[in-house]
């Protein structure tokens, strides 16, 4: 049995051990509800006559909530798993299930079937007949349409305050969810057996929608996935709608202005870009980057500061009081803070981009800035290419329109896939195939031969990150720069009921040899980070780095 089942199951024997013969201890209802969350998730994925949706089981899950935490022993405990399972109803002419060979399986562990001893022997049973003869084909409530899609779940919009049953129900929804369907999981920060256990009693006993809303965006953090993301119509809620008028950069954990949103406003406030903030409010800026991690999701440290840059300084205060470092001085200033709102997108992000989107380096060099490659513009970056002996990537950014992908004839002798990757499968939960990428180019026996650099960094995720990957297909070329965010794949989204949802990475993302990329980010050959000096200095260490390269080689 895996570490990770054996600490569960003696987490969840200890806990029924301990339970008494008068009123339930809140840890003995916990463990009760986590059993039941669990095998009713089962059920919704494997039964045939709950995956075809011939049932509501969100009501069943609603119907036996209450006397499941009314139990007070393990016997008590498997006569209402026992009518759960009763509930589903008869399998009518099974089918034997059977697995392909080539699958991913990192995922899957149902050994807690034969292996637990919370379940009676019974109980058991009936979940290893069902397992066996699981529900073969559609799934009423999950689907794979380029990515995993819950479009089958009943979103129920109205409920903007759920009761107890029902964020108990949204809760068991979205773990089930991230244990069968997530690619990601086996990496996870967290034990995911743990997570019921954690979060029951924290949406149980939750008395108001701000701190609801907390605990799912801790829920989302805890798949350790740059994807993972709490949605609401009302985020301003949670980070407040204003923000201090500057633009950051974290390094490590210095928090540098690298960029002032309200020129008039900075000036009259003595900020200054190249100013280090040390405390906002008299709250140390380390002791406030603690005190929002919790609450911001990420799959490495750079995609932690990152989301950290967008968040950190939010408020809910029009006037703040900002504690700076500018070289060896230290000043306290007071400013006027902006509405969150009227940030610069562009500016947040701090892509790399210009007007055109390429431009001339020298005599020899091309460097197309990748965001911007366009039909418009196309025939242009490629006849600039041609008559170039180098060509810059600068890829820092997210590519925006798909005739990036019409640049590659030029540059492969044949057609070469991008990546695998990993996709569901509805009817066997818990495993995914492999397929591999269709294939860029066509067969061209003259390719281009000059040099050709890729720049990546943190500002890299997701659609950021393939188009690295994409770029990295060019047979020789070297990619300079530092980690990326490590959050690849399509997005997906689980309703959590009445405005909100959590997204993660829907599928995985693999370089064709099956290394993976995320929480690792894509493959660095040369690294050259951005520091603090050279952030405010506007100095680029990875193109400075490109272009040593060329010179090297003869190239200006």
């Amino acid at each position: 049995m895996s570490k990770i089942r054996i600490k569960f199951i003696l987490f969840l024997i200890a806990a029924l051990l301990t339970s008494g013969i008068g009123k339930a201890s809140a840890q003995t209802q916990t463990t009760r509800i986590a059993v039941y969350s669990e095998v009713w998730g089962f059920l919704k994925y494997h039964h045939p006559n709950v995956a075809s949706g011939t049932i509501n089981w969100d009501s069943v899950f609603i119907a036996h909530i209450d006397p499941v935490i009314a139990t007070t022993n393990s016997a008590q405990l498997n006569a209402e798993l026992s009518a759960l399972i009763t509930a589903a109803g008869p399998i009518n002419n099974p089918r034997t299930a059977s697995l392909s060979v080539d699958i991913f399986a990192k995922n899957h562990d149902l050994r807690w079937l034969q292996d637990s001893s919370v379940l009676n022997e019974q109980t058991r049973k009936s979940l290893q007949f069902i397992y066996t003869h699981r529900n073969r084909g559609d799934n009423r409530f999950v689907k794979y349409n380029n990515y995993t899609d819950y479009g089958g779940e009943n979103p129920y919009v109205e409920m903007t305050w759920p009761t107890v049953e029902y964020r108990l129900l949204f809760l068991a929804r979205f773990w089930n969810a991230i244990e069968y369907y997530d690619p990601y999981k086996f990496i996870a920060a967290v034990d995911w057996n743990m997570v019921l256990p954690e979060f029951i009693p924290k949406v149980r006993y939750v008395t108001d929608t701000l701190e609801y809303h907390k605990i799912l965006l801790r829920l989302a953090v805890a798949l350790h996935d740059g994807h993972a993301q709490l949605i609401s119509r009302n985020e301003n809620e949670i980070w407040g709608k204003y923000t201090l008028p500057v633009y950051i950069s974290i390094l490590n954990d210095t928090v540098l202005i690298n960029r002032t949103g309200n020129d008039s406003v900075c000036r009259a406030a003595n900020i200054q870009k190249g100013d280090i903030i040390q405390a906002i409010d008299g709250e140390p800026i380390s002791k406030r980057m603690e005190r929002f991690k919790p609450y911001t999701t990420s799959s490495n440290q750079v995609s932690m500061n990152r989301h950290l840059e967008i968040t950190l300084l939010c408020t809910q205060d029009t006037l703040q009081q900002v504690t700076l470092r500018r070289g060896s001085k230290v000043l306290t200033t007071r400013v006027e803070t902006m509405l969150k709102s009227s940030r610069n997108w562009q500016y947040i992000n701090d892509y790399t981009a210009n007007q055109t989107g390429y431009k001339t380096i020298g005599n020899s060099i091309a460097y197309i800035y990748t965001m911007q490659i366009w039909e418009k513009n196309l025939d242009s970056i490629k006849a600039l290419i041609s008559s170039k002996k180098a060509v810059i990537f600068d890829a820092r950014n997210y590519t925006q329109n798909d005739a990036f992908y019409n640049i590659f004839g030029m540059f492969l002798p044949s057609p070469s896939p991008i990546n695998y990757l990993t996709y569901i499968m509805p009817d066997d939960p818990g495993f995914f195939n492999w397929k591999l990428s269709p294939k860029l180019g066509d067969v061209n026996i003259k390719p281009y031969s000059g040099e050709v650099i890729i720049l990546a960094d943190e500002r890299c995720q997701s659609q950021g990150e393939y188009s690295v990957m994409a770029l990295q297909t060019i047979p020789h070329s070297i990619t300079i720069g530092s980690q990326t965010a490590g959050a690849d794949g399509a997005v997906s989204y689980i309703p959590m009921g009445g405005q909100l949802g959590i997204t993660y990475s829907g599928y995985g993302i693999y370089y064709p040899d099956k290394t993976p990329t995320q929480q690792h980010g894509v493959r660095i050959d040369i690294l050259a980070k951005r520091t603090v000096k050279s952030i405010t200095c506007d100095q680029d260490p990875a193109l400075e780095v490109a272009l040593k390269y060329l010179r090297a080689r003869g190239i200006n």
